[in-house]
């Protein structure tokens, strides 16, 4: 199945109400309410529009009840007008009475207020409409604000996932024997001799040096004194999704499309108790936010700092152990740095020198780039040319099935 972002296509489809909810550019109840009303084939105007059926009905049914009543009423008291004449009664008087008759009065204004009353969709129908999920503790309405809670985000995770999973095929998720080690992998105590093609990296100098020592009495050194450490393997993975948030991926679904990978790499995750994954949204700034969080956040516009977003991340897993790997999601040229816009020639740079350091601290860098501008292709050959990571060209519609499919396939390798 297309993974594609058509209301029309997935009306039906379970928590698409929730999704659309999470995915409104604002939460009140009158933007929600003006949203239902232009988008008249989603699934959040059919069930308001529902209940605003429901309502038209349950208000017609009392304007005909009430008309019934005052019609009772008119002719009761209709009688008993005439038996206030015949009892000699002043027409004044009489009028006075019909005036104060409170029951009268209130029936009246009842019809008068069903009559006038709005046909259309109204927030109390959006209120009713979200109850069922207010009840079931996916969303809060807090002073006619809607916020999606942790429990609603595990529900749209798990579809999102779902949704995923079926696009690529159902790919099994499991342990998988490799024979060559990645990024996860931590020295052991334990040395052997050099053999070619061992990270030099890897080189105990201590018992390199005595080796030598102990062959020639000298700190002359030759490649069988070389000895290096053993390398244990790490299944544990460190996941870092780094989210531009600025203006343009606001456009043709990307924003929308980050959230929901991000949504699906933590469910899947969550399934590995040994995995861990830390969400950052940046544009000329950087943050970290918790994961659910990411559908309730109030995002920013402005300039991007890619490097400052790489390097929040590095630091954050510097003394972590197992195998770290970052996603970097953006559809746009670097151009700030540190606050101050500096243009796409020295902000590449910057990523370039950043990059380099993911090389040396054994940090896995992969960038998924949104869109295919010229400055995009320059800045992905130029990390391609010195072999510091992964660079990717995808769609909003495809970037899901990029992370998942990626993720999936390290985790095989690792295991």
């Amino acid at each position: 199945m297309e993974f594609e972002y058509c209301t029309r296509c997935q009306i039906n489809a379970p928590g698409e109400f929730l999704r659309e909810l999470a995915y409104s550019k604002n939460r009140s109840l009158r933007d929600i309410l003006r949203q239902a009303q232009q988008k008249q084939d989603s699934y959040l105007h059919r069930v308001s529009s529902e209940h605003a059926a429901q309502r038209q009905r349950e208000d017609a049914a009392r304007l005909q009840q009430y008309e019934s009543e005052l019609k009772q009423f008119e002719e009761n008291a209709a009688y008993d007008v005439l038996d206030k004449i015949m009892l000699g009664k002043e027409m004044d008087e009489i009028t006075e009475w019909i005036l104060a008759d409170e029951a009268r009065r209130n029936l009246e204004e009842k019809i008068s207020a069903l009559k006038w009353k709005p046909q259309d969709m109204s927030e109390d129908d959006v209120r009713q409409a979200l109850q069922e999920y207010e009840r079931q503790g996916d969303i809060e309405i807090h002073e006619g604000s809607v916020k999606i809670t942790s429990k609603g985000a595990k529900k749209l995770a798990s579809n999102a996932l779902q949704r995923i999973l079926q696009s690529l095929g159902r790919k099994e998720i499991g342990a998988h024997y490799i024979e060559e080690m990645g990024f996860g992998s931590e020295v052991s105590a334990y040395t052997r001799h050099y053999e070619a093609g061992d990270d030099y990296s890897l080189v105990n100098i201590e018992r390199t040096a005595l080796n030598a020592l102990e062959r020639s009495g000298r700190l002359k050194l030759e490649l069988n004194d070389f000895e290096v450490h053993e390398e244990v393997h790490q299944s544990r993975l460190c996941a870092g999704l780094i989210i531009d948030e600025s203006g343009s991926m606001r456009s043709n679904y990307k924003l929308e499309a980050a959230i929901d990978a991000a949504l699906a790499l933590s469910e899947l995750i969550a399934r590995q108790p040994e995995d861990s994954l830390n969400v950052f949204m940046f544009s000329e700034t950087v943050k970290e936010i918790p994961l659910w969080a990411i559908l309730n956040e109030a995002l920013s516009s402005g300039s991007t700092d890619i490097r400052a977003a790489l390097r929040t991340f590095r630091d954050s897993v510097r003394t972590e152990k197992g195998d770290r790997q970052a996603y970097l999601i953006t559809d746009t040229d670097p151009n700030t740095e540190d606050g101050m816009f500096v243009g796409f020639e020295k902000a590449a740079v910057g990523v370039m020198e950043e990059a380099f350091r993911y090389r040396q601290d054994g940090v896995g860098l992969n960038i998924i780039m949104l869109d295919e501008s010229p400055h995009l292709k320059q800045l992905a050959s130029a990390l391609a040319r010195k072999n510091l990571g992964k660079v990717f060209f995808t769609s909003p519609h495809k970037l899901g099935q990029v992370i998942v499919e990626d993720y999936l396939r390290a985790k095989k390798e690792r295991l």
